[in-house]
């Protein structure tokens, strides 16, 4: 039986992947300062020419690295925003997402949620300064979603009257917050994991809702038994 064959093009994706979880370890212990190409070389167990391969500088690879947990956030989350259903089933959905893919892929996503180190947010380069607002377009835009979501259970009534955008803030921050004080057990389980996503969105969501937890919880079958 032929062996599958790999094109050059998977082959490069699979090693630049590996090379940014490698990184997001690295930033997320040590930060950005302390973090460099052969530290992150080190860790993957390669030489830093592979690294150069893919990335010609620190600051490209920690750029890379917010992309890509971005992008896996929007490309989960996007579907559900866009889909149907009611506000509070989307949004329950939505948050219990968001929070299952911080938790599981807290390296990625907490050097993304933390955001750019301060002399980045400086940087007077301009390849530096475009790569900086591409990653706050990419943000701003996913935050965005839900602001439109909460914005659509204001007009259905289940959830506070405040601007959807200002709503939005404490919604992450209770959500996002985990990337703070969360660090995962070496024998903790996937369940374990999953009950602190839910309880955490449910926690969220109460924080909008303005009908009661009874009615909302009919509403939202992802989250009925944190809300009933």
């Amino acid at each position: 039986m032929a062996e599958p064959v790999i094109s050059n093009k998977s082959a490069s994706n699979a090693s630049r992947d590996e090379i940014l979880r490698a990184a997001a370890e690295h930033f997320m212990e040590y930060g950005y300062a302390a973090t460099s190409i052969d530290a992150v070389a080190e860790r993957l167990g390669a030489t830093k020419g592979r690294i150069y391969h893919h990335y010609a500088s620190k600051a490209d690879l920690f750029f890379d690295v917010q992309v890509a947990a971005m992008t896996r956030l929007t490309e989960a989350i996007e579907p559900i925003a866009r889909g149907p259903g009611s506000a509070i089933a989307k949004l329950s959905a939505m948050a219990l997402l968001h929070t299952q893919i911080i938790l599981t892929d807290l390296p990625m996503q907490k050097v993304a949620v933390q955001g750019l180190e301060r002399h980045l947010l400086g940087a007077s380069a301009s390849s530096a300064t475009k790569r900086l607002r591409s990653v706050v377009k990419m943000r701003d835009d996913y935050e965005s979603m839900f602001a439109e979501v909460i914005d659509e259970g204001m007009r259905e009534g289940v959830f506070i009257e405040l601007p959807a955008k200002l709503a939005t803030k404490p919604f992450f921050g209770a959500l996002n917050w985990a990337t703070v004080w969360f660090s995962q057990r070496r024998l903790q389980s996937a369940e374990a994991i999953d009950e602190i996503a839910h309880a955490l969105a449910a926690f969220a969501l109460r924080g909008l809702l303005k009908v009661s937890l009874h009615d909302a919880a009919a509403q939202s079958p992802t989250l009925r038994d944190d809300l009933g």
